[in-house]
């Protein structure tokens, strides 16, 4: 049996790592390599089980025989999540109502609702929306919001136009959520209690999140194992000490009422908090140890840690896609691990001093190696490191242990008991321990304050960095337990091969490369654009992607986390072509983020240059702006700036329309009026003027570029359906190859001397089968 789940559970956790194929093709070559490895059957048998059950699961999910995209549908709905709120715009997750589905998935749909009336979790209505893809932007670094939804069943997105309440059959939970979260509201830590006893984050802000991820105590308000594990124990202790007191016996019957008493307390403790991933995984260990201690059975602890993860997997086999999953495993395998290295010994003689010590060497490596092993895992899912973790942690976890969590669960019972009981209707106050331990939350309140004025806070680490130091991580552990033998020289020899490329990069930083390599990332901003030229290090930014409302830029989103994934530390120049949105919304973030670049524009209200044509040299690149000659203003006012490095260049349009096309060529004219060469605009590759509108890309200013590659930024299935299709078929018949986008992600392309290398996001860089654009959240009938 073991064999079996190891099996299931290695092949879906490699889930997060199969290419854009579909996951069925993999079933015959695991079918022969079960032929070939006859001794090792079970372990084949859970692989085609799991990759069987994987592919059931997602075909569940994506054949909901919704109606084609972009039409109006009718959708009958459960509301069982709020997820945020902006202006009068409200973000919703619903579960789809389907009377004639028996089994398959839990379906959901996010939607966005604007000057919604008041609706509540637990809610039914009918909705008619209107559906897009959950596909979303996909850039290095970035937040990859299309895998998130994929992993919370989330298949498919839609605009709410109108609804009709049906009924409401608000859950025990959604009750208590709807009671408390307003009471709460109104004390200071009310955010953290709701997250702790309900496991609702709605009332837990922006700067409280950064402030938890920086200082690596997120795990604290997220109910996981150490939440269960300190009501079980609690439970079980006080009830057995209650019983062997008052109704003491000699056989286990006390035992078996409180082990089962706590298992009882632990799953509606975690039904509470909403059944999250590391919650299922806490429980059914818990569980599954009590099972055992009342059988009288034996089992290693990472033998139920493998049986968490095989029916976490099973009942939810796209849960591997959450971070969550990943820290929550982790982190219990490095505590096993750590207990497993360094067993208590404590036996009849030991003093209370040397159980003391013990406990405390002991609780110092399980704390140094988590800070360890998740801030790499960290850094390799979130793009940073949190420098302050370690310490934190130290004084964060027996706090929560014995102080916060007791206080909060006994308040929360005294609260719901006075709430069942009326007292509330007498006057009564029924937030007395809920206040005291609210309290007791504020010196991790102000150590959280405290947080963002400590220097390296908050680290940030590229993408080149983070695989260093995974390198040097396992080299450090494989030589850690290679045996150190003349017979393991070899292996030793090998080992150190995964220190060199730490030691490269050290030595660049002591005597740095020149390289006459650079390169030019088209980045995904939906309907928008945004440019970034890397060269030694250093970026040049041409245009900012949109904002919207007061707390979303792509330039935060976006460009920010990209800069710093790429390592790219310094911004020379920032170009903000023109004054429309989807160009200059996140230039405040960008001038903000960056105060010493440069800024070339003439939008009014930005200091800076203007865009008068003239040549710059920047890091041995030559950037010439060729238009507009004066100030204009709409879209032919956008500055038009060519790049090159003597052998291939690459040209930056804006917006510019025909008429702009049309100045640009008559400036490259001869005297006497015949064509000269048009080197000026002769490009390599070239960003297609106004995403690829029918106003632009004439076929005199295609044959003058005359690029190799053209690239068009436009969202996916925007709403003004760029690229046209007449533009494409215009550069197709040059045979000039053509990306978007919206359907490719991030676009990076890479000068090398005379060598061109194009990469995209969902081909190249990230090429995982999450990551494509597949029926799988289209919202198309598979018919």
């Amino acid at each position: 049996m073991n064999r079996f789940m190891f099996g299931f559970s290695a092949i879906l956790l490699s889930a997060m790592l199969w290419p854009s194929l579909p996951p069925v093709s993999y079933i015959p070559y695991l079918a022969v390599g079960a032929l070939i490895l006859y001794r090792k059957i079970p372990v084949c048998a859970g692989g085609l089980f799991a990759m069987a059950w994987l592919t059931g699961f997602c075909l569940g999910l994506s054949r909901q025989d919704l109606p084609v995209l972009q039409q109006p549908i009718q959708v009958r709905g459960e509301i069982i999540s709020l997820v945020s709120r902006n202006s009068d715009w409200l973000s919703l997750d619903i579960s789809v109502i389907k009377p004639n589905l028996i089994l398959g998935p839990n379906v959901k749909l996010r939607l966005t609702w604007k000057d919604p009336p008041e609706v509540d979790v637990g809610q039914v209505w009918q909705f008619t929306l209107m559906p897009k893809s959950i596909a979303s932007v996909l850039n290095q670094g970035g937040y990859n919001e299309q895998k998130q939804l994929i992993s919370q069943h989330v298949v498919g997105k839609g605009r709410v136009i109108k609804a009709h309440l049906l009924e409401i059959s608000p859950s025990l939970r959604n009750e208590l959520i709807s009671a408390l979260t307003p009471e709460l509201a109104s004390l200071p830590q009310g955010d953290i209690l709701l997250a702790l006893l309900l496991g609702d984050k709605q009332l837990i802000s922006k700067v409280r999140w950064q402030a938890l991820r920086q200082t690596g105590t997120g795990h604290l308000v997220a109910i996981s194992g150490l939440h269960l594990s300190v009501i079980a124990a609690w439970i079980y202790t006080c009830l057995l000490f209650g019983l062997s007191r008052l109704v003491p016996h000699q056989s286990r019957r006390n035992i078996t009422i409180a082990l089962v008493a706590a298992g009882i307390g632990a799953a509606f403790y975690a039904y509470l908090a909403g059944f999250g991933i590391s919650t299922q995984r806490a429980l059914v260990m818990i569980l599954l140890l009590m099972l055992l201690s009342l059988l009288k059975r034996f089992s290693t602890a990472w033998e139920r840690l493998l049986f968490a993860l095989f029916i976490v997997l099973l009942l939810d086999p796209l849960a591997c896609l959450s971070a969550g999953f990943w820290l929550s495993f982790c982190a219990l395998g490095i505590i096993l691990y750590t207990l497993e290295i360094q067993p208590r010994e404590f036996t009849s003689a030991s003093t209370r001093r040397a159980r003391l010590r013990t406990g405390m060497m002991q609780f110092w490596a399980i704390q140094w190696r988590l800070s360890l092993g998740l801030g790499l895992l960290q850094a390799a899912l979130f793009g940073g490191v949190s420098v302050h973790s370690l310490w934190m942690n130290i004084l964060a976890v027996p706090w929560f242990s014995f102080v916060v969590i007791p206080l909060a669960m006994a308040g929360f019972v005294c609260w719901w008991l006075g709430m069942a009981l009326g007292l509330s209707h007498f006057g009564l106050s029924l937030l007395g321990v809920l206040r005291l331990s609210d309290w007791s939350l504020s010196p991790y309140a102000q150590l959280l304050d405290i947080s963002q004025q400590l220097p390296a806070h908050w680290l940030a680490l590229s993408d080149s960095l983070l695989a260093l130091g995974f390198c040097a991580l396992v080299g450090g552990v494989l030589w850690r337990y290679v045996p150190k033998h003349k017979y393991y020289i070899a292996w030793l020899s090998l080992l150190s091969l995964l220190f060199i490329p730490a030691l490269l990069f050290c030595m660049t930083l002591w005597s740095p490369v020149q390289t006459h390599r650079w390169a030019m990332h088209l980045l995904d901003v939906g309907q928008g654009l945004a440019v970034v030229i890397e060269k030694s290090g250093k970026g040049f930014i041409y245009d900012t992607g949109a904002a919207f409302g007061d707390d979303f830029s792509y330039a935060e989103r976006v460009i920010l986390p990209f800069l710093k994934a790429k390592g790219i530390q310094e911004i020379d120049y920032i170009v903000i072509s023109h004054s429309d949105n989807d160009h200059a919304g996140g230039a405040p973030v960008l001038m903000e983020a960056y105060p010493k670049a440069l800024v070339i524009t003439d939008v009014a209200g930005f200091s800076g240059q203007d865009c008068r044509p003239r040549q710059i040299q920047w890091q041995g690149l030559r950037l010439n702006l060729l238009s507009p000659p004066q100030v204009l203003a709409g879209n032919n006012g956008s500055c038009v700036v060519r790049i090159d490095d003597g052998l291939q260049s690459l040209l930056l349009t804006g917006d510019i329309e025909k008429q702009t096309e049309a100045v640009l060529l008559r400036s490259e004219l001869s005297v006497n009026g015949d064509l000269s060469d048009l080197k000026e605009l002769q490009s390599d590759v070239l960003v297609a003027p106004h995403h690829g509108s029918k106003t632009s890309s004439t076929e005199a200013f295609i044959d003058a570029v005359a690029p190799k590659l053209v690239l068009f930024p436009a969202g996916f299935a925007n709403r003004y359906g760029f690229p046209k299709s007449t533009v494409v078929e215009r550069y197709q018949r040059r045979e000039i190859r053509s990306l978007t986008t919206g359907t490719e992600g991030q676009i990076s392309v890479i000068f090398q001397q005379s060598e061109l290398e194009v990469k995209t996001y969902r081909g190249d860089l990230a090429p995982f089968w999450y990551n494509s654009l597949f029926r799988f959240g289209d919202l198309i009938n598979p018919e």
